[in-house]
């Protein structure tokens, strides 16, 4: 690379340098305010005596408590919470900054939503933090969110939320921060910690519905062997695809919000549920009891117990280099199924929300498990195609060839012309149409017409004085000048009349 290229190369790199800090400077200076208070924190208590989180809006009100060093949501019996947003959350609001700060009149606080919920058509939301005694450590009022317009430069880009206006309550500094605090949400079950039961590897699934429908038993030897249905018949033959979706159901474990324990039976339908029982090849069992759905959701309740093999049976020709590699590994495994275990004992008690498009992959009646009869549909039923009409058995007179087996697939005939071609040697002998390759027919002898000369003589044909041969059955006999017909099969031959006399009658 020539010299003057190499230079012109780096002048183009210092211009892009200096472009992108100028470009860096203006959106730094876009956040910057320069009077007083920017920059300083909004909440200045002691974040570790944070003892209770309280977000209270006009939609709702959730109380976050630490008990034990595990956050806890008050509105759900103290059921745990997700620790690491919690954690998250407090953090988050104990380092915002402000980025602006204006001064307004309690009548402007509208403009910002930061009217408090308690009141009228109070639009903000406030988070209180207190210590376990009670006593405030800090608190927010959080208003709308700021709309940026797009760097972009076209119409339609508009503008997107790039900050949040918030105050301290019993201020009249309104502050800006670059966060838009999505996160702050003062609904109690956004808030649970969403860990629940995974059932792995099930052996077995009853379910013990309400109805005779609904009562069945799959089972299977191993995980990758067919399910099989309990107390099937020889006609009913189970369908694997449909089966193999039940254990799968709660692999992967959720629920969408959870009960106080004191909950009433009578009004979650708890009190005459519809039982599924799991059995894996680990040694759980899982009894669930469903109730009634309520907006979308059906109240659940879990009990999990095992039954685990402490010791390990060592195989036949187990090498003791094997053995010791294992044992180690059978008490990994084990250690891992008493957690499980362990972890999963605290969902008793109470009713989980599981959603029903989830619990519909489970409660079904008996007979969805089966495979179709008949999948294909009748004859004149809906989708089905035009029958075939019967095809001319071998001893009808109109069979031109042999019937054509069934089990071929159907094949598509050209279209009929407008006009038939003729058929010379017979106008009323319409065309056979078949599915076989097409067959010739020889033309049909046809009389002659009554004006027609007569036929001449055979030049094959014997004279009076010679045995003639059997005559065929397309051969023309008779006295010249009569109509020819023919002859009979297998007649012999007469001889011929002496001169003079008439020949018999018929002849």
């Amino acid at each position: 690379m020539k010299s003057k290229q190499l230079a012109i190369l780096i002048a183009l790199a210092a211009v892009l340098a200096a472009a992108v800090f100028v470009l860096n400077k203006q959106n730094k200076e876009a956040w910057t305010d320069t009077r007083s208070g920017a920059g300083d924190r909004l909440v200045a208590g002691d974040i570790n005596a944070v003892a209770r989180v309280t977000i209270h809006s006009s939609t709702g009100t959730v109380n976050l408590v630490r008990k034990e060093d595990a956050w806890t949501v008050e509105e759900r019996g103290a059921y745990p919470a997700n620790f690491e947003r919690v954690g998250g959350l407090v953090r988050k609001l104990w380092d915002l900054k402000a980025i602006q700060n204006d001064k307004v009149g309690p009548s402007q606080f509208a403009r910002f939503d930061l009217v408090e919920p308690t009141e009228a058509g109070g639009a903000g939301t406030r988070v209180d933090f207190k210590d376990k005694d009670g006593k405030a450590v800090g608190a927010l009022l959080i208003g709308k969110k700021f709309m940026k317009k797009s760097d972009i430069g076209v119409a339609e880009a508009g503008e997107f939320p790039a900050g949040r206006w918030l105050m301290v309550p019993g201020g009249s500094t309104v502050s800006l921060v670059s966060d838009t605090l999505d996160d702050v949400d003062p609904k109690a079950e956004g808030w649970l910690k969403k860990d629940f039961i995974k059932i792995d590897g099930p052996s077995s699934v009853t379910l013990a519905g309400t109805t005779d429908t609904q009562k069945w038993k799959l089972t299977r030897d191993t995980a990758g062997t067919d399910w099989k249905l309990d107390g099937a018949t020889e006609a009913e033959k189970l369908d694997q695809a449909k089966a193999s979706q039940i254990g799968s159901v709660f692999a992967f474990g959720a629920f969408a919000d959870v009960l106080n324990p004191d909950a009433k039976a009578e009004e979650t339908g708890l009190d005459k549920p519809v039982t599924a029982t799991f059995q894996t090849f680990d040694g759980f069992t899982y009894v669930l009891k469903v109730g009634k759905e309520n907006a979308g959701n059906q109240p659940v309740s879990v009990e999990v117990s095992a039954q685990l093999a402490k010791e390990r049976t060592p195989g036949k020709d187990e090498k003791p280099e094997d053995k010791t590699k294992l044992d180690e590994e059978f008490k990994t495994k084990l250690k891992t199924l008493e957690d499980k275990l362990a972890a999963e004992k605290k969902f008793e008690g109470r009713p989980f929300l599981i959603a029903k498009a989830t619990l519909d992959q489970l409660i079904k009646d008996r007979a969805s498990f089966l495979a179709e009869k008949n999948p294909n549909p009748a004859p004149g039923a809906p989708g089905a195609g035009m029958p075939m009409p019967p095809f001319p058995g071998a001893n009808s007179p109109s069979a031109v060839s042999p019937p054509m087996s069934v089990t071929t697939p159907p094949i598509s005939l050209p279209p009929r012309p407008k006009t038939p071609p003729p058929t010379p040697q017979n106008p009323e002998r319409k065309p056979i149409t078949v599915t076989t390759p097409p067959i010739s027919v020889p033309p049909m002898p046809q009389p002659p017409k009554p004006d027609a000369k007569p036929a001449a003589p055979d030049p094959a044909t014997p004279k009076p004085d010679a045995v003639p041969p059997a005559p065929k059955k397309s051969g023309i006999i008779g006295a010249e000048g009569s109509p020819s017909a023919p002859a009979p099969a297998k007649e012999p031959a007469q001889p011929a009349p002496p001169a003079g006399e008439k020949p018999p009658p018929g002849k």
